[in-house]
C-alpha cells in the first residue's frame, strides 16, 4: 500500500507541475468528423478572413471578420464576424480561406467557433466539402443593400 501510494504521489506531481491549468481546458482527442462537426453547428460557411482583432490568450480573446462565400445549413450574412475565446480559441490567420462551423452567439448577435470544431484551412478542408456537397443543406447569403 506504501509503495502505490508514493506511485500516485509521483503521478499527481508530474501531472501538475508539468502542464499549466490552462493546457488541459482544450484537447481535440480526435479529429471530428465532418458529420458530426455539421451536426453540432448552427451554421457552416466557407469563406476568407479579412482582419482579425484582439488576441486568442486575452480574456476578450479575438474577432475574425469573414467574407462568406458559401453558406450550408442556415442563411448568413456576406460578412460576419467570428469569435473565439480564449478557452479552445481556433487561431485564424487574416487572408486565409477556411471552412468554418459555427455556433451563434447567446445574445443572437454574431458567432463563435473553437478550436476541436472541425474548422479547416480550405485547402484541408476536401473530405469535409464533398461531405457538404452531397449531404449539406446549401443556405444563401445576404447581401447587404448598397
Amino acid at each position: 500500500m506504501r509503495r502505490r501510494s508514493w506511485y500516485q504521489l509521483v503521478i499527481l506531481t508530474a501531472f501538475l507541475s508539468g502542464a499549466p491549468v490552462a493546457g488541459f481546458a482544450c484537447r481535440c482527442l480526435e479529429d471530428i468528423s465532418p458529420a458530426a462537426a455539421y451536426k453540432y453547428a448552427d451554421a457552416v460557411v466557407q469563406g476568407q478572413v479579412q482582419t482579425v482583432r484582439g488576441d486568442i490568450n486575452a480574456r476578450e480573446g479575438s474577432t475574425a471578420s469573414v467574407a462568406v462565400s458559401k453558406a450550408w445549413k442556415m442563411s448568413v450574412s456576406g460578412e460576419i464576424e467570428v469569435l473565439t475565446s480564449k478557452s479552445c480559441a481556433f487561431a485564424f490567420e487574416a487572408e486565409t480561406e477556411y471552412l468554418l462551423y459555427l455556433q451563434i452567439l447567446p445574445n443572437g448577435t454574431g458567432y463563435t467557433t473553437r478550436r476541436c470544431a472541425g474548422n479547416k484551412p480550405i485547402a484541408e478542408a476536401r473530405k469535409a466539402l464533398d461531405w457538404l456537397a452531397r449531404r449539406g443543406a446549401p443556405a444563401t447569403l445576404q447581401r447587404a443593400a448598397p
